[in-house]
């Protein structure tokens, strides 16, 4: 890394510090010493997300502590801010970088309370990979974190990374030592493809209806919710258990009329549910054949959902 190289990156005197990389919601870029009242904010809004995990900076002291360890040779910081907004949505550092033949670092990371269950950390998180391996030239991350801290452990399964072993007693965290999972990820399995979960996209037309179908009837709740503007087409996420949907109404996201099976356990558990409520524009029934039991359910806009329970699934 050349001087140059180090005076663009977490500069403290640099209160508009430019994007290093960019996704569809979220742009990366290094701490700033202008970041400090909203980032200390956000730390303080976020208390009870982030125990008995992590402790980021939240006093003007503590952060000016923290942004000058930031540019020390062997660290790495990047702000997750949301594109739209430009509101930090949380961050991540990269530390005790080793260069020569190990090429590696160890992460740390947090999202902040009005960003969590959003996607943006691991859009995050791929931004940071990319620039992690491609420009500062690294090989190796590891990140290590409590076995029950399922959010983080989902983050980095997502991305990819593999489980290497378990620590006892590894950190000293909120007042005692914590064991630690070892997690990493290298350079040469990022480049191979990683699947993830599969969200369907289905088209909407009318938010307040898309509302009334998916929360007030199904039981969903909405996670986050986008647009670029006022006055333009919504995007959002939905979700109930392991069940999780995308809604658009973007021109040419998604065919109206489409159709989404799931397998789920409690078919009629959930018929029933359904029966109970005052929803005027359905009224769905139960279906038995070789494949199982199903119910059908078709949104306001021509969508179906058709919820499967195999034949052995309920014995």
């Amino acid at each position: 890394m050349t001087s140059n190289d180090r005076d663009h990156r977490n500069d403290p005197d640099r209160p508009n510090a430019p994007y290093l990389a960019r996704g569809p919601r979220i742009g990366i870029r290094p701490f700033t010493a202008a970041d400090r009242d909203e980032f200390t904010a956000r730390a303080r809004e976020s208390t009870e997300l982030h125990r008995p995990w992590l402790a980021p900076p939240a006093t003007d002291a503590d952060y000016a502590s923290y942004l000058a360890r930031l540019q020390e040779p062997l660290r790495e910081g990047f702000l997750f801010c949301e594109l739209d907004s430009g509101k930090i949505a949380g961050y991540l550092t990269i530390n005790n970088i080793v260069h020569g033949a190990f090429r590696s670092g160890a992460i740390g990371y947090g999202a902040f309370a009005h960003a969590a269950g959003r996607g943006l950390m691991s859009e995050g998180l791929r931004l940071v990979l990319r620039h992690a391996f491609e420009v500062l030239g690294l090989h190796r991350l590891e990140v290590n974190i409590q076995p029950a801290n399922a959010a983080s452990l989902a983050l980095v399964q997502r991305a990819g990374f593999r489980r290497e072993g378990y620590s006892p007693d590894l950190l000293f965290i909120d007042g005692g030592w914590r064991d630690h999972e070892r997690w990493a990820l290298t350079h040469d399995a990022v480049q191979r493809p990683v699947f993830g979960r599969s969200v369907p996209v289905f088209r909407i037309f009318d938010l307040a209806k898309a509302r009334e179908f998916y929360v007030d009837y199904l039981g969903c709740t909405v996670d986050w919710e986008h647009c670029f503007e006022p006055g333009t087409p919504r995007y959002l996420q939905v979700s109930r258990g392991a069940l999780v949907l995308h809604l658009s109404e973007h021109h040419g996201d998604a065919t109206p009329g489409s159709t989404l099976f799931t397998e789920l356990t409690g078919v009629r558990e959930l018929h029933a549910e359904l029966a109970a409520k005052d929803y005027p524009y359905l009224r769905p029934g139960l279906e038995e054949d070789e494949t199982g039991r199903s119910l059908t359910l078709i949104d306001p806009f021509g969508n179906r959902l058709r919820f499967n329970e195999p034949p052995t699934a309920g014995a």
